[in-house]
C-alpha cells in the first residue's frame, strides 16, 4: 500500500511538472531553424537535455515511422519560430480519444506547454514530430512525462489483489502450521484408554515432533506412576482382608453378645470398605473388552431386576423413530410416520462397566429419592439417560464434590446413611472411559436429575 501511495505521489507531481516541457521544446525548434537558416548542422544546434526529461533525434528524411500499435495525429500549432507541420504518436492502436489543444494568441511555448501535459495525462507513450523548413524531422519523446502509468483503479486493484494473495498465502501457512498440531491435538483427545497410550504423530516441524515425544513421554510416566500406585493399594486392600477375618473369629468368641454386635458391625463396615475400593481400584487396572451393546436391552433388564426386588424403580423406553414425509411430483401425502419397533440403541462400549454405572446411580436415587425415573432418548450420535428422584437433592456448592472419590454428603460418616463415598466416583471414572459426561441438577419440584451421555461411536 505504501508503494501505491508513493507511485501516485509521484504520477500527481509529473502531471503537475509535465508544461515544463514547453519552452524547452519550443527552444530547441528555434534553435534548429536557425541552424538551418545560417548553414550550419542541426544535430549540432539540438542543446544536451535531459536524457530522462527530454530526448531529441533530427532526421534529414521524410516523416519518420511509428512502431507497430501506434497511431499518429496532427496537432495544429503556430507562433514565431514554429514548425511547419506537427505530429503527436500514441501507443495503444487509437488516438480517437486524445484531443490536441489549441494554441493561445500565437504563443508556442504555451501550446507545447498544453501539449506536454495532455500528453502526460494520456498514461502511454507518446512522441513529439515536428517539420521543420527544410523537409526534415526532429522527433521528441520524455521517458519521465510520456510514458506508461497505471491508473488509480488499476494501482487500488493490483494493490488489493496483492493484498488477497498475501491474506490467502498467509492463512494456507498457517494453516500448513498447525495442521500437524491440529493431528496431534486429535491424537490426544482420541485416545480411549488412558492407562494405555499410544504413540502421537510426529508429522511435521522438528519443534511439533519433540512435542509429542514429550507428551508421549510424559504420559507414560504418569501412567506407569498411576498403576503403581493403583496397584500398591489394591495389594494393601487385599491383604487386610486375611487380619480382618480373624478379628470376625476372635470376635465370635466374646461372650457379652452387645460387645459382640459391635464389634461384628464395625468389621462388616471395614470388609465393605475393602470391597468398595478393591472394587474402584480394579475398575481402572482391569479393562473390560469394547463390544457393541444393545443398551435398550442393558437398562432395561437392569430396571427391572430391581423392580423385581421391590424397588421402585421405573423406565421409560426410547420413544419410536418419527418421520415427516412430503408431497412429491409422484404423489403421497405429508404428515408423521411413526415406526412402533423396539429401538436397541447400539453402541460401542464395556456392558459390564456400563450396567455397573447406572445401578450405582439407581440405587442411589433409591436410597436418597425413594424412587428412581430412568428414561433414555437417541439420536445418531450419542445417548442420553435421565434418572430423577424425590429426594433432597445436592446442595449446589457440593455438585463438583460428589464426583470425588471418599467424599460424602452425609457429616456423621455413618456407613449405613453415608455410604463408602465411592459409588459416584466409579460413575465417572466409567462414563469418563467411554467419552461420556455426567451432569447432575436439582429439580424445581425438589429432587435429583443425573443426565448421562454417551456417544454411540459406531
Amino acid at each position: 500500500m505504501l508503494a501505491g501511495a508513493d507511485h501516485l505521489g509521484r504520477r500527481q507531481a509529473d502531471l503537475l511538472t509535465a508544461d515544463r516541457l514547453g519552452p524547452q521544446i519550443a527552444r530547441i525548434l528555434r534553435d534548429c531553424e536557425r541552424a538551418l537558416a545560417t548553414g550550419g548542422p542541426v544535430v549540432a544546434a539540438l542543446p544536451a537535455t535531459d536524457g530522462e526529461a527530454l530526448q531529441a533525434r533530427w532526421q534529414p528524411g521524410p516523416e519518420p515511422g511509428v512502431p507497430k500499435r501506434w497511431r499518429s495525429l496532427p496537432v495544429p500549432l503556430a507562433g514565431e519560430g514554429g514548425p511547419r507541420s506537427a505530429l503527436v504518436a500514441v501507443d495503444g492502436g487509437t488516438v480517437q480519444g486524445f484531443t490536441a489543444p489549441l494554441p493561445r494568441d500565437g504563443d508556442l511555448e504555451t501550446g507545447l506547454a498544453a501539449l506536454s501535459t495532455a500528453l502526460a495525462r494520456e498514461l502511454r507513450p507518446a512522441r513529439l514530430m515536428f517539420e521543420l523548413s527544410d523537409g526534415s524531422w526532429l522527433e521528441l519523446s520524455s521517458p519521465r512525462y510520456w510514458r506508461a502509468r497505471a491508473t488509480p483503479v488499476e494501482i487500488g486493484l493490483t494493490v488489493a489483489a496483492l493484498m488477497g494473495a498475501a491474506l490467502a498465502l498467509a492463512l494456507w501457512s498457517a494453516g500448513l502450521l498447525a495442521r500437524p498440531v491440529e493431528r496431534l491435538a486429535e491424537a490426544v483427545a482420541r485416545s480411549s484408554d488412558p492407562l494405555k497410550p499410544e504413540p502421537l504423530p510426529r508429522q511435521g516441524p522438528q519443534e511439533v515432533a519433540a512435542l509429542a515425544d514429550t507428551m508421549h513421554q510424559t504420559r507414560v510416566a504418569l501412567c506407569d506412576m498411576l498403576e503403581g500406585r493403583t496397584r500398591l493399594l489394591a495389594a494393601i486392600s487385599h491383604d487386610l482382608r486375611s487380619p480382618v477375618t480373624r478379628l470376625r473369629l476372635r470376635t465370635e468368641f466374646i461372650d457379652d453378645e452387645a460387645l459382640r454386635a459391635k464389634f461384628l458391625s464395625d468389621l462388616d463396615d471395614m470388609q465393605e470398605m475393602i470391597t468398595s475400593i478393591l472394587d474402584f481400584l480394579v475398575e481402572d487396572v482391569m479393562r473390560e473388552e469394547v463390544e457393541v451393546v444393545s443398551f435398550s436391552s442393558l437398562l432395561q433388564s437392569l430396571c427391572d431386576d430391581y423392580a423385581d426386588m421391590g424397588m421402585p424403580v421405573d423406565f421409560a423406553a426410547p420413544a419410536p423413530l418419527e418421520f415427516e414425509t412430503v408431497r412429491t411430483v409422484f404423489g403421497g401425502a405429508g404428515g408423521r410416520v411413526s415406526f412402533e419397533q423396539y429401538r436397541p440403541l447400539l453402541l460401542r462400549g464395556r456392558p459390564r462397566s456400563l450396567r455397573r454405572a447406572f445401578a450405582n446411580l439407581i440405587e442411589n436415587a433409591v436410597k436418597y429419592g425413594v424412587w428412581a425415573a430412568v428414561s433414555v432418548h437417541a439420536d445418531s450420535h450419542e445417548v442420553v439417560v435421565e434418572i430423577v428422584d424425590d429426594g433432597p437433592g445436592i446442595p449446589e456448592d457440593r455438585m463438583a464434590d460428589v464426583m470425588k472419590p471418599f467424599v460424602r454428603l452425609e457429616p456423621s460418616r455413618n456407613r449405613q446413611t453415608g455410604g463408602s463415598g465411592l459409588g459416584l466416583a466409579i460413575v465417572k471414572s466409567i462414563i469418563d472411559a467411554h467419552q461420556g459426561r455426567i451432569e447432575m441438577s436439582n429439580c424445581l419440584r425438589g429432587g435429583l436429575r443425573v443426565r448421562v451421555t454417551l456417544p454411540r461411536l459406531l
